[in-house]
C-alpha cells in the first residue's frame, strides 16, 4: 500500500503548483502559499516561488502531506526546482523526495529528449532517456504558464516526478466560471488539464491560482503562510477514506470464482489478465471473472519453455533488480538445486512472506532497499519477490488494484507469475499462493504504470453479480 501516498502527493503537485499574478514576470521573487485538503480536512500545505531568470523563469515548489496509513502518522516532503524558457517549457528540473526513504531526481532537455537521473536510499543511480513529441512542462511550471501568459497548449508531454512517469497530457481554456473561495463566489477564469488519468480544475482570479478542484477529492486553496501551515492534530487515514464498498457478498477463503460489475472506469486500464477475464465492456462499465487459480493442476506438469515474448519479465529494472549480485545470490539460496517452477515460486513467496515484516510504510520500492530495510507493505513484498522470481528464472510482473477486507475494496499490489505455461496470481503480504479471488486487477507493471489507476481510486463502484458459478448475462 506504499504506493497510495506517492500517488496523492503526484496528484497534489499535478494539482496545484502556483504563484502570484503577472506582476512576477520580473527578476524579484513571488511566493504563495496553499492549504491541502481532503473532503474538507486539512492534510498538508504547499508553497510556490517564481522568480525571473536571464532567459525565462526559476520555478520552485515544496509541498508537506500529514497523513495516516492503517493508523500510523506519515509524512511526505518534496522539493521541486525547475528552470525554463520565456514560455514556462522546462529545460532542466530537480526533484527530492523525503518519506520513509529518500529520492532524488535530476531532469535535463537535450536534443528533443528527457534525460532523467535518479538516485537515493539503498536505489544505485540509474539514468532514463525519453523522446519529447512536444512542448516538455513539469505540472509546476504548466500552472505557472496559464497563471503569467493565460494559455495552454492543448497537448503536451508532462512528467511527474513522484511516480517517475512521462506522459502526454490534454489541457483546455474554460473561460469564465464562478468559484466558491474563502467564503464568496468570484468569477474566476478557469483551465482543466488531464494528466496521468487525473483531471483538475485550476481557478485563476486577480492575477492569482486561488483554488484548484483535484481527484481524491483533493482541494487547493490559496491562504495565508500561518494559515496554510497550520495543520490539526487529527490525520485522515486515506486508506480507509478511500475505500470502495461492495455492493454484495463474498468470501475470499472459500470462493473460488467471483463475476464482478465495475461502474464509473476511468483511465488506461488493464483488466484482462492471468487470474481475471474481462467478460464485457461498455463505456465506464465492465463485467469481470475472477477464478482462484487451480494450482494442483500444475503439480507434477514439466517446465514449459518460456516464449520470447515473456522474457523481458525476466530483466532488470531500475526498482525490480533481478540482476543486482545480492538478489541473485538470495534467489540462489531460497530455491537451491530445486527446477520446478512451481517448486521455486513457492519457495520464494515463502521466503518474502516469512522474512519482511509487514509495516506501512512510505516508499518508491525497489528489491535491494526493500531487502536492506527488512520490513515493508504490499508494494515492498511484490517487488522483492518479483525481483527475486525473475533472478530464478520465473518470468513475474507486478499487479496493481483492489483486494477485498471487511466489506470494502482497498489499493493493493501482488505479483503474477508464469509457471509452466499459464500466469498464476502470487500475494507474497499475505502468503496467498494462489492469490484469492478478493483481488481485483486495474493495472499490471512497474511503478511508471502505476499511477494510471489514480483515475478510479475513490471513484469505483463495485457488484457482485455471482459467485462459484459463471456469469449468466
Amino acid at each position: 500500500m506504499s504506493r497510495i501516498l506517492p500517488v496523492f502527493i503526484g496528484i497534489v503537485l499535478i494539482s496545484c503548483s502556483s504563484a502570484t499574478g503577472k506582476k512576477a514576470i520580473s527578476s524579484s521573487l513571488y511566493e504563495q502559499w496553499f492549504g491541502t485538503y481532503i473532503r474538507g480536512s486539512k492534510v498538508g500545505y504547499e508553497y510556490i516561488s517564481i522568480s525571473g531568470t536571464e532567459n525565462g523563469y526559476l520555478v520552485k515548489d515544496k509541498s508537506l502531506l500529514s497523513l495516516k496509513m492503517l493508523g500510523q502518522d506519515k509524512e511526505l516532503l518534496t522539493f521541486t526546482r525547475a528552470t525554463t524558457d520565456s514560455l514556462f517549457r522546462v529545460r532542466e528540473f530537480s526533484f527530492d523526495l523525503k518519506s520513509d526513504v529518500q529520492v532524488k531526481l535530476r531532469g535535463e532537455v537535450k536534443d528533443g529528449r528527457l534525460i532523467v537521473t535518479m538516485e537515493g536510499t539503498n536505489i544505485p543511480r540509474s539514468r532514463r532517456e525519453y523522446s519529447l513529441k512536444y512542448d516538455f512542462f513539469l505540472p509546476s511550471t504548466w500552472y505557472a504558464r496559464i497563471l503569467f501568459l493565460r494559455s495552454t497548449p492543448s497537448r503536451m508531454n508532462v512528467y511527474d516526478p513522484t511516480s517517475f512517469t512521462m506522459g502526454e497530457a490534454t489541457a483546455r481554456h474554460l473561460g469564465n466560471r464562478q468559484v466558491e473561495w474563502r467564503g464568496n463566489l468570484v468569477e474566476a477564469d478557469a483551465f482543466e488539464s488531464h494528466m496521468f488519468g487525473a483531471s483538475t480544475i485550476t481557478y485563476v482570479y486577480n492575477d492569482s491560482i486561488i483554488k484548484v478542484e483535484a481527484p481524491f477529492d483533493i482541494t487547493m486553496v490559496l491562504e495565508p503562510m500561518e494559515e496554510a501551515t497550520r495543520l490539526g492534530n487529527q490525520r485522515l487515514d486515506v486508506l480507509l477514506l478511500f475505500a470502495v464498498k461492495l455492493e454484495g457478498e463474498l468470501d475470499p477463503s472459500r470462493d473460488t470464482l467471483v463475476v464482478l460489475q465495475l461502474d464509473s472506469l476511468r483511465g488506461n486500464l488493464i483488466l484482462d489478465f492471468a487470474d481475471q477475464r474481462l467478460l464485457k465492456r461498455d463505456g465506464n462499465t465492465a463485467i469481470v471473472e475472477i477464478r482462484r487459480h487451480n494450482i494442483k493442476a500444475l503439480e507434477g506438469r514439466p517446465n514449459a519453455p518460456i516464449p520470447d515474448s515473456l522474457k523481458k519479465y525476466l530483466e532488470s529494472d531500475q526498482f525490480i533488480q533481478s540482476d543486482h549480485p545480492r538478489i541473485r545470490k538470495l534467489a540462489e539460496q531460497i530455491v537451491g538445486d530445486e527446477k520446478d517452477q512451481l517448486k521455486k515460486a513457492r519457495r520464494i513467496m515463502d521466503w518474502v512472506y516469512n522474512n519482511l515484516q509487514k509495516k506501512p510504510t512510505v516508499s518508491i520500492p525497489n528489491a535491494v532497499e526493500v531487502l536492506e530495510m527488512g520490513y515493508g507493505d504490499c508494494n515492498e513484498h511484490a517487488t522483492l519477490y518479483t525481483a527475486l522470481a525473475r533472478a530464478a528464472g520465473i518470468p513475474t510482473d507486478i499487479v496493481v488494484g483492489l483486494i477485498y477486507q471487511d466489506g470494502r475494496y482497498f489499493y493493493h499490489a501482488w505479483s503474477a507469475s508464469y509457471i509452466k505455461g499459464e500466469w498464476v496470481w502470487i500475494d507474497p503480504v499475505f502468503g496467498e499462493f494462489p492469490a484469492s479471488v478478493g483481488h481485483l486487477m486495474l493495472q499490471r507493471g512497474s511503478i511508471e504504470r502505476q499511477s494510471e489507476i489514480t483515475g478510479v481510486v475513490g471513484k469505483l463502484r463495485i457488484k457482485v453479480l455471482s459467485r462459484n458459478r459463471s456469469y449468466e448475462p
